[in-house]
């Protein structure tokens, strides 16, 4: 008997030991992630609208086709000036994504402040989607699932935090649960609608069309 009651206090301590490792776990998440989170978003944000060949190599490339219109030229113009104010507002911001107006002059203050405002109203959803869709394209993966996406990307970047884009935990399961269904429903279509064009192409073979 003694030694039951002692092996129920045993236990009883351990799940107590648990349940404080457990806590210390979260607590050092909540911590990790309202310190963290912003700057990881605006690194996302870059990756979409920052300055660098996967946003404005179309520009460089336009610059140099010589058939390309007036217009068509006046437009990549624009792009490659957009490019060149990004990179000179960007040396004003720190590690911590916070920008400094300090020592900008009018125009780059001018700039920023919209570049601000853009990423603060950009939608968290529409952000990751775009985000996703271009680690897809860089890392040459072909429709893939959802799960093995977001693994390729994780181990690509060495780690998940790349994805870590919310203030509240709550919010980033929301956040991966909506880009899921999203996505998965994406990828269906894009597999029907391949598996339509090899019918299509058998057909036209074995018909000789």
């Amino acid at each position: 008997m003694a030694m039951n009651g002692l092996d129920r206090r045993a236990s009883k301590l351990e799940d107590s030991m648990e349940s404080l490792r457990q806590q210390k776990v979260t607590e050092e998440r909540k911590a990790w992630r309202e310190k963290n989170s912003e700057r990881l978003r605006f690194e996302m944000f870059l990756r979409q609208y920052g300055p660098g060949e996967d946003n404005f190599g179309w520009a460089r490339a336009t610059k140099e086709d010589k058939e390309k219109d007036a217009e068509a030229q006046a437009e990549t113009e624009a792009a490659l000036a957009q490019e060149d104010m990004l990179r000179r507002i960007l040396t004003h911001y720190g590690g911590d994504g916070v920008v400094n107006y300090t020592l900008m002059d009018t125009n780059e203050k001018a700039f920023a402040s919209l570049f601000e405002e853009l990423f603060l109203v950009a939608d968290d959803n529409d952000l990751f989607m775009s985000d996703i869709e271009h680690w897809e394209h860089k890392l040459g993966l072909d429709l893939p699932s959802f799960v093995d996406l977001i693994k390729a990307i994780d181990e690509h970047t060495g780690s998940s935090d790349w994805r870590q884009i919310c203030y509240l935990e709550e919010r980033q399961h929301g956040l991966l649960e909506a880009a899921y269904t999203d996505f998965e429903n994406r990828r269906a279509r894009a597999l029907q609608y391949r598996e339509r064009e090899k019918q299509k192409e058998s057909m036209a073979q074995a018909f000789g069309a």
